[in-house]
């Protein structure tokens, strides 16, 4: 028996991803990136470190960059006898309060009154509109680098990361077909009596066991027949028992699959017979929204044009959308329209007010770029939700996904 093959990233994919920031700060005329990771959903830092410190990349035009990271057990890890073979990306390791890391380290550089690009400032990624950064270290930063200009640059930045070489795609490709593995996996488990809970942990025991993680909010899971919420388990927080399958139940899962720093996506959907007619409108509904962004996944095209050609068979059905039909990957920074038709949203009053959510950005796709296709349709209290992974390939889209592409209908 072949033993199972785990790509990694090459050191070679360094001084690569190193140059592409220099090019980058220089188009944007910048004496310094300063990328923060932090506790974010993208860790960001990542992208430049090649591991996550919880921490920021204080990263220079000339020499290495320094890591920032808030603990030394974060730091320690490398120690180990089993870890001297690994190659790590950057060697400056810091350990402190990360403002004054940050002053300590461009006053170093001498770069006290430069022009400086910052990435976490503001955001675009599920939760982090308002970005990452906290006011306590934020404040600290501004009033001891009085003379220094910074410039906000996280959309700028999370631009040029979405392009990924042939290497950085078979570490999508592998994240994908780890989730493709746990959408099987609770496919052949839903039935009737099956608990909620025994669902989520066999399907992230799949992704552990393939080395993957997730990304937060982990795995959504919605369960129930009038079930149009979308999040993370009750008990996950609340604890108590999981709900039940129950017969003319939908279960969905929306799984975040994550390889190597890059993750992956797929909405999961398997209705229990018998199944309302409402459902297989709704999925028919969805389908056509997957197979319209299939059409219009091409290099050269707009996200935008991608995102409406999506949305078109959902406003011509008269559904609404819950969350965006099409969104980037690596990260989730670009994404299309939330909320069509958000006056059908059930559950308004005077202190919910539902409005159609835009895209706050386009961009040209090229070969390379993954985007999560998760087309739902909506209508009352019912929900599908269905799609996977999709890579602009040179001529046209690849799926990297089949299984959860289709709401499927178990007895």
């Amino acid at each position: 028996m072949t033993a199972k093959q785990y790509p990694v990233l090459p050191f070679a994919a360094r001084e690569l991803r190193w140059q592409r920031t220099r090019d980058f700060m220089r188009d944007k005329d910048l004496d310094c990136l300063l990328v923060f990771g932090l506790k974010g959903r993208e860790r960001y830092e990542g992208y430049l470190a090649n591991e996550v410190l919880d921490g920021v990349v204080v990263f220079f035009a000339e020499r290495d960059p320094v890591h920032l990271t808030w603990t030394h057990h974060r730091y320690t890890r490398r120690l180990a006898a089993n870890m001297r073979d690994v190659r790590f990306w950057i060697d400056d390791v810091r350990v402190g309060p990360f403002g004054r890391g940050v002053v300590q380290a461009l006053t170093e550089e001498g770069l006290t009154s430069s022009r400086i690009g910052v990435v976490g400032m503001t955001g675009s990624s599920a939760g982090e509109m308002e970005g990452l950064i906290t006011h306590m270290m934020w404040d600290y930063v501004l009033n001891n680098l009085p003379e220094a200009e910074f410039e906000d640059m996280s959309l700028d930045f999370a631009q040029t990361m979405l392009p990924k070489t042939p290497q950085e795609l078979e570490l999508v490709r592998f994240a994908a077909q780890a989730a493709e593995e746990a959408c099987q996996t609770m496919l052949e488990m839903i039935r009737p009596g099956v608990r909620e809970a025994e669902i989520y942990a066999a399907a992230v025991q799949v992704l552990h066991r393939n080395s993957c993680t997730t990304t937060y909010p982990h795995v959504i899971m919605s369960v129930g027949a009038d079930d149009p919420g979308w999040a993370p388990p009750y008990w996950t927080y609340a604890g108590g028992a999981s709900r039940t399958v129950q017969p003319g139940d939908l279960v969905q899962a929306e799984i975040m699959s994550c390889y190597g720093g890059f993750e992956t996506q797929v909405q999961m959907s398997v209705a229990v017979e018998p199944v309302p007619k409402v459902l297989h409108t709704l999925h028919d509904v969805a389908r056509d929204c997957y197979d319209a962004g299939l059409r219009a996944l091409r290099p050269g095209a707009a996200f935008l044009d991608v995102a409406r050609a999506m949305s078109e068979p959902l406003l011509k059905a008269g559904h609404y959308n819950m969350t965006p039909l099409v969104h980037s990957l690596t990260p989730a920074a670009f994404a299309g329209h939330i909320a069509l038709n958000a006056e059908q949203i059930p559950g308004q009053d005077s202190r919910r007010v539902f409005r159609t959510v835009e895209p706050i950005s386009d961009l040209e796709l090229v070969p390379g770029m993954a985007f999560a296709f998760e087309p739902n349709a909506c209508t009352g209290q019912h929900r599908v939700n269905i799609g996977g992974t999709v890579v602009v390939g040179e001529n046209g889209p690849d799926e990297l996904n089949s299984v959860p592409c289709r709401m499927h209908v178990v007895s």
